[in-house]
């Protein structure tokens, strides 16, 4: 497997990733009852890959959420943006000469929704 296919699988596995986004949704802050949609871009150029450490670093990636703050739902609730670059390191591994698996990821984000970039 070529290093860029590497790189492309990850972009593709950290962008649809649900549980680790919403590890990251719930430790925003201040809390927030729920997430209308979210979306992470990550572009497989700027992933970093150690093939023989199976390791990776993300430097450069952008996180999009709409939270619904307030109350769950009615008059007191409202939304808002949650727009953050991220960055991140993880450990892959093969699951054969085809395919990638991701086995443990750290994003670093700045979980203070209204709290500047």
């Amino acid at each position: 497997m070529k290093i860029d296919e590497i790189r492309e699988q990850i972009a593709e596995i950290i962008s649809r990733d649900i549980d680790t986004w919403n590890d990251v949704l719930e430790d925003t802050s201040p809390g927030n009852y729920g997430c209308n949609n979210w979306d992470a871009e990550v572009d497989y150029n700027d992933i970093f890959v150690n093939i023989t450490e199976k390791t990776f670093d993300v430097r450069n990636g952008n996180f999009y959420a709409r939270l619904i703050m307030g109350a769950s739902s009615g008059d007191t609730s409202f939304e808002e943006t949650y727009s953050k670059p991220f960055s991140a390191k993880g450990k892959f591994d093969f699951k054969n000469s085809d395919e990638i698996e991701i086995e443990e990821i750290d994003i670093d984000i700045d979980s203070d929704i209204y709290g500047d970039e």
